[in-house]
Order: C-alpha cells, then sequence, then structure tokens
C-alpha cells in the first residue's frame, strides 16, 4: 500500500508541471513522443485504453502494459522526417509489496545522420555535426480495485554538435495512465498524462535549464462494435498546442491477421469542416497535423507478431515506414 501511495503523491507532483506556464512555447525533447510502435501509429494513436501485449501500448498509456512472461520488441522506423529512429523494448512479471505487476524496459534513439553548418549567409562552413538523441524508460504496471494503473520514468538524452561550448542536453519525463476494469471486452475507458517533466541540464554550458517537456493529458476510450471491427478514440490537449481528436478502426480480417487505420486532426479545425458542411463561406481547413492519415497491418504466426505501418505526410511532404517485429517467451 505505501508503494501505491507514493506512485500517486508522484502522479499529481510531475502533473502539475502540466499546467504551469514558465518557459511557453519553449518545450524540449519532442522528439521522445515520435518514438512509436507501428501498430500506435496506425491507429494515430487513438488506441490508448484498448488492452493490448503490443509493447507500443504501453508508450501511450503506461497501464496498458500486459502479458505474461517475458517479451521482448524492436521497431524501426523511417521516411521523409522519420529516418533513423527506433525503439527496443524488453519487458517481464513484477512483484513489489505483495501486488503482482509488470515492468517494461524501453531504450529509444534518433540518429539524425551527418549535418553541415551554415554561416549567417547560408554558405557551408566545412564543419559537420552529427546530432543523436536516445531515452531509456521504465514502465510498471499494477491493477487496482477498480482501475489499472501505470507508470514510466523516463531519461532522456541529446547532442546537438560536439563544437565548443556545446554539451549534452538532458531531461526527465514522468508517464502516467489509469484504465477503467470495466469487466467487459466491448468497451473501455482511460486518463493519461505523458511526458510530464523538464529539462534537467542546457544544451549550452552555462546556458538556460528548467524548460518544460511537449507534456499532454488526454482521455481515450474503445468500442467493439462487433466480433472483428473496433473503434478507437482519444480527445488529448497538448501543454503548448491546440487539442487534438484522434480516431482509430481496427478489423480483424483473418485469424492471424489485423488491419487498421488512424488519423487525428485539431478539434478546431474539426469544428471548421463541419461548419463549411453547411455554410459556404466557411472554408474547410487543409490540415491539421503533419501526418494525413495512417493505416497498417499485424500478422501473428506462433509466438511472434509481425507489424508494419505506413504514413501520408500532408502537403506533399512525403510518407513514413514503420515495421515492428516482438514476441513472448
Amino acid at each position: 500500500m505505501r508503494i501505491v501511495i507514493l506512485y500517486l503523491l508522484l502522479l499529481f507532483a510531475f502533473s502539475h508541471a502540466y499546467f504551469g506556464r514558465e518557459n511557453e512555447g519553449l518545450a524540449v525533447f519532442g522528439w521522445a513522443t515520435l518514438l512509436q510502435s507501428p501498430r500506435t501509429v496506425s491507429f494515430e494513436g487513438a488506441g490508448s485504453a484498448y488492452p493490448s501485449q503490443d509493447f507500443g501500448a504501453a508508450l501511450m498509456n503506461p497501464a496498458l502494459l500486459e502479458g505474461d512472461g517475458f517479451g521482448a520488441g524492436l521497431s524501426w522506423q523511417s521516411g521523409d522526417l522519420a529516418n533513423d529512429q527506433g525503439i527496443a523494448v524488453l519487458s517481464h512479471p513484477l512483484s513489489i509489496g505483495g501486488i503482482t505487476g509488470r515492468m517494461q524496459h524501453t531504450y529509444g534513439v534518433v540518429d539524425n545522420g551527418d549535418v553541415l553548418h551554415l554561416d549567417e549567409n547560408g554558405e557551408e562552413t566545412g564543419v559537420t555535426s552529427n546530432p543523436i538523441a536516445q531515452y531509456y524508460a521504465m514502465t510498471i504496471a499494477f491493477p487496482l480495485k477498480h482501475f489499472k494503473f501505470g507508470i514510466t520514468g523516463r531519461y532522456l538524452w541529446e547532442r546537438l554538435t560536439e563544437t565548443q561550448d556545446v554539451q549534452v542536453g538532458m531531461g526527465l519525463a514522468m508517464d502516467w495512465g489509469l484504465l477503467w476494469n470495466s469487466g467487459s471486452a466491448r468497451y473501455g475507458f482511460a486518463l493519461m498524462g505523458r511526458h510530464l517533466g523538464r529539462q534537467i541540464r542546457p544544451y549550452i554550458n552555462g546556458g538556460v535549464n528548467g524548460f518544460a517537456l511537449a507534456s499532454e493529458l488526454a482521455a481515450s476510450a474503445f468500442w467493439r462494435s462487433n466480433q472483428n471491427l473496433t473503434w478507437l478514440f482519444e480527445c488529448s490537449a497538448p501543454r503548448y498546442s491546440p487539442a487534438l481528436g484522434k480516431l482509430g478502426l481496427e478489423y480483424h480480417f483473418a485469424e492471424p491477421m489485423l488491419i487498421r487505420v488512424g488519423m487525428q486532426r485539431e478539434l478546431i479545425d474539426a469544428a471548421r469542416f463541419a461548419r463549411s458542411v453547411f455554410d459556404s463561406n466557411e472554408e474547410a481547413p487543409q490540415a491539421g497535423y503533419y501526418r494525413l492519415f495512417s493505416a497498417g497491418a499485424g500478422f501473428k504466426f506462433w509466438s511472434l507478431v509481425l507489424d508494419y505501418s505506413y504514413s501520408m505526410l500532408i502537403e506533399g511532404m512525403g510518407n513514413e515506414h514503420r515495421i515492428a517485429l516482438s514476441g513472448s517467451f
């Protein structure tokens, strides 16, 4: 019980970071929110109340962490805006103070390759940097009477360049999640706080420190309309951006195969689009998120699962591909 109380205190303490407005508009380490599994991206993040053994589910909502025995997964993403990024995961059972739960370890990395330095006139200086960003996260989830509770602690590390007076920037973040134990497989509801925390070391020696991370609060639900089709919904409120609405679908196409599709838009854009249908003077928004839509599929064989997702970007910016292999043993 003392462990539960400690986690709840941490939950509210870190959630306070969301409501503070110091250094508004200067969020850091936003790249960490883009390191997701193909299944999660296929739904555009709408599946954060939908229980699954997919390791990406716990990255969206720590309370979704579940499974038996040991589990492992590896995901890689590439494309016009997601080049050389990936996550590796290991999960296992856990017992704390007589409470049985589960723990997941996650390592994420973003390698941006070689970047040429330019001077104030846009000319190459001959100096090249290799920016790289990494994080390690530890997730714990365990059941309560009416809810399942999960919490993630994350250490972030980012190097922008190797030039003089530049150092590695560091940050600490926490995610929390509550999943309602409805007792039904047809519907569910969840609450989450993501990426709550702050920068603990500046990128420049003697630089400004303490910037907040790209935090958000979210509510999510799912509804299984029939045996094969599941509808997924989420509404999230980012710290520095307009609220987002997310919609996803999963269809059980065949015994070992699932197909998925999802999209997300700013709620203000969705409202403007609805008004434009009835008012010819109202202009419909062209896009409200950098991904126009995502789609994917999952295939299970033995104890392994192969997932793939494709994302089309807006304004002809290209596309992204993600692929993952996971399993239990």
